[in-house]
């Protein structure tokens, strides 16, 4: 079957970040582990944080997913790059559920089928369009989107441990991701259009790191408030959610619109599977029994 215009023209793309999304879920399982046992009554101890080894390997997979981000978003637009990178948290809860040696229960099959088939529709039906080498953003917008970044992450960082928290600072973490996508976009549209001085001189490459950075730490602190089924599907959903607005207004990205009718439910499907994922919480409701030698001894049963 030929692929639907829209994405034809995108899937070296599309392919590059669904490799960056796989190594994101890497990286978030490894620093929420990290991150859980380095927070304190009193949030979480950077200092302890930045010792584990746990959280420079999950830091590594988080940087090599970053540059396969940039690699992805220098070959298709916002609007088809950030809904792939949500796809991770299925992979990422899929990796959890391993480590913790626990199946995914019911709930978390149908979630996972609603975020990965929502997404696909989505994809498949809103054909987005890369904007214009006119549309580049000027330096005010761009500053508005730093301040409101940063601002979110840090009213979100004073909230509590548990569900909440961890929604607040996801979703904080989210909005930033999505907010910083754009300007690397924003950033690679002008390499291509005027050059690397250009680049360079101009306000969407500094504004795109350090939302970058904000984003980073939102998102740790998202993961020492509680469980991963908790922060990441509140940061993989707001991701796109701010991402595919601000691209149109910031670098004139678009949708489809004539298909409004089919991509604007898909996106609702997706987005109820991530709440589903989200109501999964903390603990292992269908825990992996393996019998050992020594348990099968105990109870007196042969190999």
């Amino acid at each position: 079957m030929p692929i639907p215009a829209g994405i034809a023209a995108f899937v070296p793309g599309t392919a590059v970040a669904a490799g960056a999304a796989v190594m994101f879920a890497v990286g978030s399982v490894l620093q929420h582990e990290a991150a859980s046992s380095s927070s304190s009554p009193d949030g979480l101890e950077l200092r302890r944080l930045v010792t584990r080894p746990k959280w420079m390997v999950g830091q590594g997979a988080t940087v090599v997913g970053t540059l396969l981000q940039v690699v992805a978003l220098a070959l298709a637009p916002v609007a088809i790059v950030q809904p792939v990178l949500a796809g991770g948290l299925v992979v990422a809860l899929g990796i959890r559920s391993v480590r913790d040696r626990c199946l995914p229960s019911r709930l978390d099959g149908i979630g996972a089928v609603c975020t990965c088939g929502g997404l696909a529709v989505f994809l498949v039906a809103a054909r987005p369009a890369a904007g214009t080498g006119d549309r580049l953003p000027p330096w005010l917008p761009v500053v508005v989107a730093v301040l409101v970044a940063v601002g979110l992450v840090a009213v979100a960082s004073r909230s509590g441990r548990g569900p909440w928290g961890a929604l607040a600072c996801g979703a904080a973490a989210g909005v930033a991701a999505g907010v910083a996508a754009v300007l690397i976009s924003a950033a690679i549209k002008t390499f291509g259009e005027r050059g690397p001085l250009a680049t360079l001189g101009g306000s969407a490459l500094w504004a795109a790191l350090v939302v970058a950075v904000i984003a980073q730490l939102g998102s740790q602190q998202a993961y020492a408030r509680g469980a991963l089924s908790w922060s990441m599907p509140a940061l993989v959903l707001l991701d796109p959610l701010a991402a595919v607005p601000a691209a149109r207004l910031l670098t004139g990205e678009r949708l489809e619109p004539g298909h409004a009718f089919v991509w604007v439910p898909a996106a609702a499907v997706a987005v109820v599977g991530v709440v589903l994922l989200a109501r999964t919480g903390e603990g292992c409701r269908r825990p992996l029994r393996v019998s050992t030698r020594s348990q099968r001894e105990a109870r007196g049963t042969p190999d």
